[in-house]
């Protein structure tokens, strides 16, 4: 079963899913501008209902207890549009964190994590489906965000519901798979994001290799790296037979990337824009199929 913000959905009801995306969010008050704080609800549903025509049912929601998570407003969002949405439980990178997450041990952050899914989240009945994004920046992982990452591992391993990332600029995956290994925590279940941005055909196959899912979700973030070298990559982890571990998304996290301002596409991008991309390259309907609809299944089908 899969936890949204309206109740529990079977796996095969989750359709084609944004794996990494803010709908209820605010980071103005640590990048100091309005424009991460999505304040205008009007604005939001109507940029899902433009979504939604592209055929996209569901959306993982990774705003989570720093970013300015508000599940009430999910809840409104999923019922206006008609689309699943799944509510996070983490804390993001340490300059986001208050002194009392700094403060925790993973043990007790852990204990918050399992209260948001097991119970809910503060008093709205609402339950957490994903932890994350819990984040690592660069260029090393401060210590708040070792905790974290560890009581997600451990969250993760006791609820059984997945874990999704984010790895700065796509970099230190691989200290982030240390820490859910040694929690013991199922790799398969785990979404490390944002890793098409490091561009790196080997890293990806090393990262790959120990079961962990990777998300190609800065979809349409053409000043880090252009959708065409994004496609390229994708092409290559496809021969190489990985399609089966990776989920798309374009992780909107600014105002300014909604398709209002018609610079960008929003929410729209992965299907409006790179999915015709992928298909030009040659890539199969069943292999979109993998990524939109398969693996997102699987990763957020909590287990038991």
């Amino acid at each position: 079963m899969i936890l949204t913000v309206n109740g529990e959905i079977l796996p095969e009801e989750l359709g084609i899913t944004m794996c990494h995306e803010h709908l209820a969010v605010d980071l103005s008050p640590v990048r100091g501008d309005k424009d991460s704080d999505f304040d205008d609800s009007s604005l939001i549903i109507d940029e899902l209902n433009k979504m939604k025509q592209y055929g996209v049912k569901s959306v993982v929601e990774v705003s989570c207890n720093d970013m300015g998570r508000d599940v009430k407003k999910l809840q409104m969002y999923s019922k206006a549009c008609g689309i699943h949405i799944i509510a996070a439980t983490g804390f993001y990178l340490a300059e986001y964190h208050t002194q009392k997450v700094r403060e925790s041990n993973a043990e007790e952050l852990c204990d918050i994590f399992c209260k948001d899914i097991l119970e809910g989240i503060d008093d709205t009945g609402v339950k957490a489906g994903v932890i994350g994004e819990v984040a690592s920046g660069e260029p090393q992982m401060r210590p708040s965000e070792k905790n974290v990452l560890t009581a997600a591992a451990m969250a993760g391993k006791k609820t059984g519901v997945a874990v999704t990332t984010h790895c700065q600029l796509g970099k230190l995956a691989q200290e982030q798979i240390e820490i859910f290994e040694q929690q013991g925590m199922d790799l398969t279940k785990v979404v490390l994001g944002h890793l098409d941005l490091a561009n790196d055909r080997d890293y990806y196959e090393k990262i790959l290799k120990t079961g962990v899912n990777i998300g190609f979700d800065t979809i349409g973030k053409t000043a880090y790296l252009s959708d065409e070298q994004r496609a390229d990559n994708l092409l290559w982890l496809i021969e190489r037979g990985w399609e089966k571990q990776i989920v798309l998304s374009q992780d909107i996290s600014r105002k300014s990337y909604l398709s209002r301002g018609g610079k960008y596409s929003g929410y729209m991008t992965v299907m409006k824009d790179f999915v015709p991309l992928l298909r030009a390259r040659g890539i199969k309907q069943e292999t979109l199929n993998r990524f939109l609809i398969e693996n997102p299944a699987r990763i957020f089908d909590k287990a038991d």
